[in-house]
């Protein structure tokens, strides 16, 4: 009988549910997910359960009932906010994984900056502040230009950069005013810290045994300053293992006592070299390891499924290609009446071209719209980074974003 997994919801289908491909190639699959699955992704499926997946006794609750009529080998999440009651699920079942005070370590971004400190990990100097004071406070110790950031959210939102002190208060209010439903309130909820100038990388690794083993370095591409919108990401197949990129990743593991799982660890090249921006504990998101998967061959949700279940992986890359996305903002706020694709007007190394919003939808650029701002994704594969880069170029007016105006409220 093959393996089963436990999947904690799925998130942005357009652009997440490909990754149900790579789990099922390992395992079969039972989704515990907040609403009934589309035709889509019920036909990838051997059952699902409808359950409040922040509610952790209930999450933990229903994955005991699909243990009690079969045996289950992991538990598996890609998703950021639903880390921790995946966490409270291995460990009420016994599985493979890390702790929820593991989970917490690495959400809580304030708690892996100190953890990182004690440990001596490269991190750019921060301070969590409560009021616009002390942050006004914290950045005139650190030196303009700071950033400013939510302590516990993701994807980049609420992250702010402050070049001066007169900009300071309207950049905490915006660092402040950032909040995801589930994620609860706190007094002390901001980040000042200081800023990093140079390029940014995220580093996709599988933690066996406290071993780090990196798979997929991507180089990312963010826009619409002051923010940090994350609009593209590209994947060097051909690129050699930067050593000291790597054993920086594997400190900030150590540091955080994480031994067993996925991570995703962005990062930035200072003058004296790589420094810590935050860790995750799951799957990188924005297509990444489909960009890994394309550039390397090596499908890291095929081994992060193998790890949920207690298999140890062996991913060989079989090719060395250049693999980018490009996500497409509308210019400003307005309601969608749809998104066309000419798939024919694409060119050659665009294979992946979706659309990620439906009629009636409003979406707005940044700082309002951040991921939810996205209409279409386009990936490209080719020999370079540089001729992705033209695809994506060569792509763009085969995608059609068809809207009106909309209200900003």
């Amino acid at each position: 009988m093959r393996p089963l997994v436990l999947l904690v919801g799925i998130v942005f289908e357009g652009y997440r549910s490909y990754l149900l491909d790579s789990v099922g190639s390992v395992a079969d699959v039972w989704l515990l997910a907040e609403a009934e699955p589309a035709p889509s992704v019920a036909e990838k499926l051997v059952g699902h359960t409808v359950v409040n997946v922040f509610d952790v006794p209930a999450l933990v609750s229903a994955a005991k009932e699909v243990a009690a009529g079969r045996p289950v080998s992991g538990v598996l999440s890609w998703d950021e906010l639903k880390m921790s009651g995946t966490a409270h699920i291995a460990q009420a079942l016994g599985l493979p994984g890390v702790g929820p005070d593991v989970v917490d370590r690495c959400r809580d971004k304030h708690r892996t900056r100190a953890l990182l400190a004690v440990s001596g990990v490269p991190q750019p100097a921060s301070e969590v502040v409560s009021t616009a004071e002390e942050a006004a406070a914290a950045a005139d110790r650190i030196g303009y230009p700071v950033v400013l950031k939510p302590r516990d959210l993701g994807a980049s939102m609420g992250v702010i950069r402050v070049d001066a002190p007169g900009d300071l208060a309207a950049g905490y209010a915006h660092a402040r005013a950032a909040e995801v439903g589930p994620v609860p309130y706190r007094p002390d909820g901001v980040l000042v810290e200081e800023y990093v100038d140079g390029p940014e990388v995220s580093v996709d690794s599988w933690v066996l045994a406290g071993r780090t083993h990196p798979v997929i370095t991507a180089r990312k591409t963010t826009g619409y300053p002051p923010y940090f919108e994350e609009t593209g990401h590209v994947v060097d197949g051909r690129a050699r293992p930067d050593p000291d990129l790597h054993r920086v990743v594997a400190a900030a593991h150590e540091a955080l006592g994480f031994d067993h799982g996925m991570t995703h660890v962005e990062l930035r090249l200072a003058r004296d070299g790589w420094r810590v921006i935050e860790v995750n504990c799951r799957l990188g998101g924005d297509l990444i390891p489909m960009l890994g998967r394309a550039a390397t061959g090596v499908d890291a949700g095929a081994v992060a499924t193998q790890l949920a279940c207690g298999l140890p992986p062996d991913p060989r890359p079989d090719r060395a290609l250049a693999a980018a996305v490009r996500f497409l903002y509308p210019p400003a706020v307005c309601e969608v009446d749809g998104v066309e694709i000419t798939t024919a007007a694409l060119p050659a190394e665009v294979g992946f071209a979706v659309g990620l919003v439906r009629p009636g939808t409003t979406i707005s650029p940044p700082p309002a719209g951040h991921v939810w701002g996205r209409y279409a994704a386009l990936v490209a594969v080719a020999g370079t980074p540089e001729d992705c880069a033209a695809a994506l170029d060569a792509a763009q007016p085969a995608v059609v974003l068809r809207a009106r105006p909309g209200d900003p409220a």
